[in-house]
């Protein structure tokens, strides 16, 4: 009977310690959906992205003349009316991506990441420049 007990006791726990990263992990889903407003950072695996209020081709030349006045060393671009997306290197050799996506007529989220891990502080530099072309 008690070796019964101990089994239920176990099975609860379980479930207790399972809900509760679950709850954590909603909680912190919840946080960074209400963060996507514009003007808000963030941080997802290594991407820090913002949502500006502008539209995508104007949000694209933003971005396009902020890495230039920056003099960061651009590979590649490519874009649409929907996505962009520009490649290139730093000059400490690291690479970067920034990933445009348009979420409506005057809204587009810009995501940036600077190597492998990303670079919250750099990717903030370069989010600061955007929103001066803006």
């Amino acid at each position: 009977m008690l070796k019964r007990r101990f089994q239920w006791v176990a099975v609860l726990c379980c479930l207790l310690i399972g809900l509760s990263a679950c709850s954590r992990k909603w909680a912190v889903i919840g946080a960074a959906a209400a963060a996507t407003g514009a003007g808000a950072y963030f941080y997802v695996k290594g991407d820090l992205k913002r949502n500006y209020d502008a539209p995508m081709d104007q949000t694209w030349a933003a971005t396009v003349a902020a890495l230039e006045e920056l003099q960061m060393s651009v590979e590649s671009k490519q874009n649409d009316a929907l996505t962009g997306v520009i490649k290139g290197k730093l000059a400490d050799g690291k690479g970067f991506t920034v990933n445009l996506k348009r979420l409506g007529e005057n809204l587009t989220e810009v995501g940036i990441r600077i190597g492998t891990f990303g670079d919250r502080t750099k990717s903030e530099a370069i989010h600061d420049k955007i929103l001066s072309k803006l």
